[in-house]
């Protein structure tokens, strides 16, 4: 997460070619993690989701990358009494997305389908035994065992301008996304993001939480979320400017 932040800012393609920037840094920090001896990510590793704001002329501009199935997803048109639409930024990267499927498999790697009787996810083996390590991502960064078989760093950049009627980025890890949908997520999150953002994160976790003790007892992945009102970045950009 630190590391993320500190080579983004200082990387020298940041304000002319952002997509490369943010591709370099990944991939960079995922270097670095590998030859870190204090730290040993053969069998750990992270999603990341980044969102980074460029004011251009056009209006507000959010360039989102991804690598794994973290998501951010924007909440847009928000009618009385209806409720509102989300926009997604990113593409959760499931090991069989075809594409990515296609690439672990072509690096030797095998992927196991979803499991039908009890719901786990798809998954990247090393092996067809399925020895190690049951990765249930195709993109992350650690997870050093498995990218000698087709499990890479580098996330996908998308583009977009924000539009009328968005209000609000939402941006969560898988935990929070494994029983919520994005549609429902953006609905938990609007009747409180105006009043306060803290509180509509902390309402959008604690739901997310509810929902994994429902299905899973005692047992939750990683649940973490940061709510942004889309106006009040603007309205600090052009202040800044």
């Amino acid at each position: 997460m630190n590391n993320v932040q500190e080579k983004l800012e200082a990387h020298p393609t940041l304000e002319s070619n952002p997509e490369k920037a943010m591709k370099d840094v990944f991939c960079d920090v995922d270097s670095a993690l590998r030859k870190d001896p204090s730290i040993d990510a053969e069998l750990s590793g992270t999603t990341a989701v980044v969102c980074l704001f460029v004011l251009e002329a056009s209006g507000l501009v959010i360039y989102t990358a991804n690598a794994g199935d973290s998501r951010a997803t924007v909440g847009q048109n928000r009618v009385a009494g209806k409720a509102m639409k989300s926009h997604n930024l990113s593409e959760d990267q499931k090991p069989d997305t075809p594409e990515e499927q296609a690439r672990i498999e072509k690096a030797g790697g095998h992927v196991s389908p979803p499991e039908e009787e009890w719901g786990g996810p798809a998954r990247v083996w090393i092996d067809a035994n399925m020895t190690l390590p049951g990765l249930a991502m195709a993109r992350s960064i650690g997870d050093h065992l498995v990218k000698t078989v087709g499990v890479i760093p580098d996330p996908e950049v998308t583009k977009y301008a924000v539009q009328p009627g968005d209000e609000f980025l939402v941006m969560a890890s898988d935990g929070v996304w494994e029983f919520i949908d994005s549609p429902e997520g953006v609905n938990l999150v609007a009747p409180f993001i105006e009043a306060s953002a803290t509180e509509a994160c902390t309402r959008l976790i604690e739901t997310a939480a509810a929902k994994w003790r429902q299905e899973e007892g005692d047992y939750r992945d990683d649940i973490t979320a940061i709510c942004v009102r889309l106006a009040d970045v603007a309205a600090d950009m052009r202040a800044a400017a």
